[in-house]
């Protein structure tokens, strides 16, 4: 997706909205005394790695569609892989906000889905057979954004398998993408089971540097720059005054974008309320501890103004065209209702909660709140 952390200067001259970041009610007097170590407990065991391992077994799934697709290629095999493709794009909404600890450090997110995809630069590759996909400049020649160039933006499944079987270079590139994302995903996941998981459940003091502190503010970052600014945002024009059809995720796959929303927004839900990933057991996360705290908004518990809220945003996402294009194109006011619902999220939890948990903001903002 476009890199929203280093839009926030460029967000800084073009936008002139600014929300009041004053909570209208105070913490509850009760001393902090919340088991955190439970909750990075139950973040790590019922949600984190469960989710990454969903999401390398998705990965794997991709890579031996490619493979097949590769050696031949057919409308019957690309349709296999694209519906792979599919899969593995959901899956990775699940765990795209844990940008902590190993997906940090290699930078996971951005090899993975930086959009909308240098077309220009993916071609050039192709055709040059000579790229570094460790380079930072190839962020957006790679990922699902990539896969959904080639997958979905040469045509139809005819037209994409008549042009692999002509140049073998694209089924190489294709190759190389889906290779390098299962391999980077399996570092992370096999480091955060070998010795990452215990190192962040043991760190649950109350300094910035603490997992819950980051994890936080990992999770309203991603509330607030990827699913509202880069899903929505930014697509309808929030920011450029002016929409951008071609910035929305999943661009060549007409109905794609819409469900990774929707797939995405969940996943917030489910993790701010405590749920286990996929049938994994339920426990303490920011719900619990916002209850423990005894905060209140407007005279209600701000946990359940803020899931009240979810789904406030999703029966306005679900009320949008199925192809986001169309809906920037035709219904930019409906899509710019959407992001109002999910703004109104961003400070009931950028500010209420993280004030309420004592976490100080520790990211760059430029577009208000």
């Amino acid at each position: 997706m476009l890199n929203v952390k280093q839009l926030t200067i460029w967000v800084t001259l073009l936008v002139g909205v600014t929300f009041s970041c004053t909570p209208d009610d105070q913490p509850g007097s009760q001393p902090d005394n919340f088991d955190r170590k439970a909750m990075l407990s139950h973040w790590a065991d019922d949600f984190i790695i469960p989710g990454y391992e969903n999401y390398h077994q998705k990965l794997l799934n991709l890579k031996a569609s490619a493979q097949d697709f590769v050696s031949s290629p057919t409308v019957a095999s690309h349709t296999k892989l694209y519906a792979d493709f599919t899969e593995a794009y959901h899956a990775w909404q699940w765990v795209s906000k844990f940008d902590i600890g190993p997906a940090e450090r290699i930078g996971l997110h951005h090899f993975t889905n930086i959009y909308p995809a240098d077309t220009t630069g993916i071609e050039n590759a192709v055709q040059s057979q000579n790229y570094n996909l460790k380079l930072p400049s190839t962020f957006v020649q790679q990922g699902f954004p990539a896969l959904d160039y080639l997958l979905a933006g040469k045509g139809n499944a005819q037209a994409t398998a008549a042009l692999f079987n002509s140049n073998s270079s694209y089924g190489d590139y294709l190759l190389n993408l889906v290779t390098r994302q299962q391999m980077l995903t399996k570092e992370v996941l096999d480091e955060w089971k070998n010795t990452y998981r215990n190192a962040f459940v043991e760190n649950d003091g109350s300094s910035a540097t603490a997992s819950v502190n980051k994890m936080a503010n990992d999770y309203v970052f991603h509330h607030e720059k990827e699913l509202r600014a880069g899903k929505i945002g930014i697509p309808a024009g929030v920011f450029s005054g002016s929409t951008l059809p071609h910035t929305i995720e999943a661009f060549y796959s007409d109905t794609l974008a819409k469900s990774l929303f929707l797939e995405s927004l969940e996943a917030h839900r489910k993790f701010f309320a405590g749920e286990g990933f996929e049938g994994n057991p339920s426990g303490n996360s920011f719900k619990a501890y916002l209850d423990y705290l005894g905060v209140q908004k407007d005279g209600k518990n701000l946990s359940d103004k803020i899931l009240d809220q979810f789904e406030v945003a999703r029966i306005s996402a679900e009320g949008l065209p199925d192809n986001f294009a169309d809906a920037v194109t035709n219904q930019r006011q409906d899509m710019l209702g959407t992001y109002d619902e999910l703004q109104k999220n961003v400070v009931m939890l950028k500010v209420d909660m993280l004030q309420a948990l004592n976490v100080k903001v520790d990211y760059v903002d430029a577009d208000g709140d």
